[in-house]
């Protein structure tokens, strides 16, 4: 039992990686009604910010933390104000050229940290990596629960952000009706700068946590960003606390599917899961069709 238990625990620190990459990208959905198909490339952009980081500056893992949600910060902006928004008229984005443009995006960023950093892997770091911390009678890798926690604080902000705060209700205003959010006087242009800011930030974060878990490579983002579509749907299209919550059970599933499942099946679950998902709920397992943040 405590051998599943520690199997457990080990799959909601992944699935909190998860629910943290799947949140920034559902919440520019939620706002803006478009998919960032560059998301995972700059998942990468901030692993890649917290090796330099450390290699540059200090070898803590906070300092390449916050260098990572900084490089996120400006990305997002820049790529907002500067690309996505000449596809906007009327606080809406053209859904389908957003899409075509992330997609370049992606092609771009990365060829960009292909030719910057090189083909080979490198590792973020990993002040806990080696250590087993124990809990009672369960042991876990001290560098996964590093990452646990700073995935749950950034998952916290965010919430308290988006509930608490005039930015984030005008956030939400914008996702539920953004023609009545434009009337009553909300800058829905910023609102939208901010999103994918905040969403960007979000990703480069998810980046620099697992850096020191895995090895960091300009191809690393792909595959996350499948998890995070993947999380995304089975969550609900547009709805933070679904992704969230899908995020640890696809995380989960897939530390148990490793402990009960020959080598390799574990990479079905998400697939397998999300199938069954959109056959019996099309909007996800805590979407609406009348969701959008």
């Amino acid at each position: 039992m405590t051998h599943v238990l520690e199997f457990v625990l080990a799959g909601v620190a992944v699935g909190a990686l998860y629910a943290l990459m799947a949140v920034g990208l559902n919440l520019v959905f939620g706002v803006m009604r478009f998919i960032n198909v560059a998301h995972g490339d700059l998942l990468t952009l901030g692993a890649y910010a917290s090796i330099l980081w450390v290699a540059w500056m200090a070898p803590e893992p906070v300092g390449a933390l916050l260098a990572a949600v900084a490089v996120g910060l400006v990305a997002g902006a820049a790529m907002e104000r500067g690309l996505i928004a000449r596809f906007a008229e009327a606080g809406r984005v053209n859904e389908q050229r957003a899409l075509v443009l992330t997609l370049g995006l992606s092609m771009v960023l990365s060829n960009l940290m292909l030719a910057a950093f090189g083909a080979e892997y490198r590792s973020g770091l990993g002040v806990l990596r080696g250590v087993n911390v124990h809990l009672g009678d369960l042991t876990v890798e001290g560098q996964r629960l590093l990452a646990l926690g700073g995935s749950v604080a950034l998952s916290v902000l965010l919430m308290v952000f988006l509930r608490y705060t005039r930015l984030g209700l005008a956030m939400r205003a914008t996702a539920q009706n953004p023609d009545a959010a434009l009337a009553s006087g909300i800058d829905v242009r910023r609102v939208h700068t901010i999103a994918v800011a905040v969403g960007t930030a979000l990703a480069a974060a998810s980046g620099s946590l697992i850096a020191p878990i895995t090895y960091v490579s300009p191809t690393m983002g792909f595959p996350l960003a499948i998890k995070s579509f993947i999380v995304v749907i089975v969550g609900g299209l547009g709805n933070v606390w679904g992704a969230m919550i899908a995020g640890y059970l696809l995380g989960v599933g897939e530390s148990l599917a490793v402990l009960g499942l020959p080598s390799g099946y574990d990479a079905l679950i998400g697939p397998v899961l999300m199938v069954i998902v959109l056959v019996w709920r099309p909007s996800g397992l805590f979407g609406r069709k009348t969701d959008r943040a």
